[in-house]
C-alpha cells in the first residue's frame, strides 16, 4: 500500500519483546523521544504483551502509556493508574491442573503467571538461566514496581502450588533451559489437553493459553471499553502472538527479524528490533507527511 502518513492514525499499541525492548530488555531512547513526540501531536498508546501486568509495569509507566495495558497475550487487561483489573479470562480450573501435571511429568522448566505473581518450577542440575535473568530484573526495578516470583527445584524440595488455588493466566515453557526430548514430550502432552492452545511468543519458550483468547481478542475488547478506533490504528510486533493484533487493526507493522510466516500478515516490515526499527519507521511517518 501507500506509504503511511501521520493523518491515517490516532493510536499506537506496541509488543514489549522483541519490539518495543531491544535483546537487553531495554527500550531505545529515540523510541521513548518519538513517542513523546507522538503524544504531542494528539497520538494515544499502549503496550499488548505476553508477559504479566506486573512484569510490564515499569515499561508502562516509562513510556507513559494512555490507556490500560493488555498482557498474557490478552489473558489480561489492567488499568494501572487505578491498579485494577478491566478483564481476565484465565485457564479453566480442569486444564490448568492437567497441564500442570503435565509439564512436571515432562520434566521440563517452565513459570506461570498468575494475577499475583510469577511461581518457577524445574528438574535441572543446576539453577536455570531463566530464573537467574528473572531475579535480576525483579531487583533492579524500581521498589514499587518489584514482584514475587518463587521457584521450585523438584530434585530437592516439594512444591506447595496447588493449580486450583489460583487463576493461572498463562504457562510459559523455557526451551532454552529444557532438553529437546523433554520439549517434545511436553508439547506432545499439551496438544491432547481441552481448553488451551500453544503459541510461541519468544524464539527461546512456548506459551499455554487459554482457548479464544488472544491480542488481537482484547484489543478488540479494549477498542470497544475505551472507545478506540482500530482501523486508524497501528499494532507493532514480532511473534506468532502478534499475528492476531495484526488482523484486528488496520495497519501492522512487523519487525524485521520476525519469521517470514508472521511477516506475511503484516502491513509494513521495519528495521528490527536492535536497530532502532520502532523509531526509523515512526520517523519515516513525519517525512512521508511533509513529501
Amino acid at each position: 500500500m501507500d506509504k503511511l502518513k501521520n493523518s491515517d492514525f490516532d493510536y499506537l499499541f506496541f509488543d514489549l519483546d522483541g519490539t518495543l525492548l531491544d535483546s537487553q530488555k531495554n527500550i531505545s531512547h529515540s523510541s521513548i523521544e518519538i513517542l513523546q513526540k507522538m503524544h504531542k501531536q494528539g497520538k494515544k498508546y499502549s503496550i499488548v504483551t505476553g508477559r504479566p501486568h506486573y512484569l510490564a509495569k515499569q515499561e508502562f509507566f516509562d513510556l507513559n502509556c494512555d490507556f490500560p495495558a493488555i498482557c498474557c497475550n490478552g489473558s489480561l487487561i489492567y488499568d494501572f493508574k487505578n491498579n485494577k483489573i478491566v478483564y481476565k479470562n484465565p485457564i479453566t480450573k480442569k486444564a490448568a491442573k492437567e497441564v500442570f501435571d503435565a509439564l512436571i511429568a515432562s520434566k521440563v522448566v517452565f513459570l506461570i503467571y498468575t494475577c499475583e505473581q510469577i511461581y518457577g518450577f524445574h528438574q535441572n542440575h543446576q539453577k536455570p538461566d531463566w530464573f537467574i535473568w528473572l531475579e535480576s530484573t525483579i531487583t533492579k526495578r524500581d521498589k514499587e514496581n518489584q514482584f514475587n516470583f518463587d521457584w521450585f527445584d523438584l530434585n530437592n524440595q516439594k512444591h506447595q502450588f496447588n493449580p486450583d488455588k489460583h487463576d493461572i493466566l498463562k504457562f510459559l515453557v523455557i526451551k532454552r533451559d529444557t532438553a529437546i526430548e523433554s520439549i517434545n514430550i511436553s508439547e506432545s502432552k499439551v496438544q491432547k489437553i481441552s481448553d488451551i492452545y500453544i503459541i510461541n511468543s519468544q524464539v527461546h519458550v512456548y506459551d499455554i493459553m487459554p482457548l479464544n483468547n488472544s491480542k488481537g481478542r482484547s484489543l478488540q475488547l479494549l477498542a470497544q471499553k475505551y472507545h478506540i478506533n482500530l482501523d486508524r490504528s497501528l499494532v507493532f510486533g514480532d511473534e506468532d502472538n502478534d499475528i492476531s493484533m495484526f488482523q484486528s487493526a488496520k495497519f501492522s507493522i512487523v519487525m524485521g527479524q520476525a519469521k517470514p510466516e508472521v511477516k506475511k500478515f503484516a502491513t509494513f516490515i521495519t528495521d528490527d528490533n536492535d536497530s532502532d526499527g520502532i523509531y526509523k519507521f515512526l520517523s519515516q511517518i513525519n517525512t512521508n507527511e511533509k513529501r
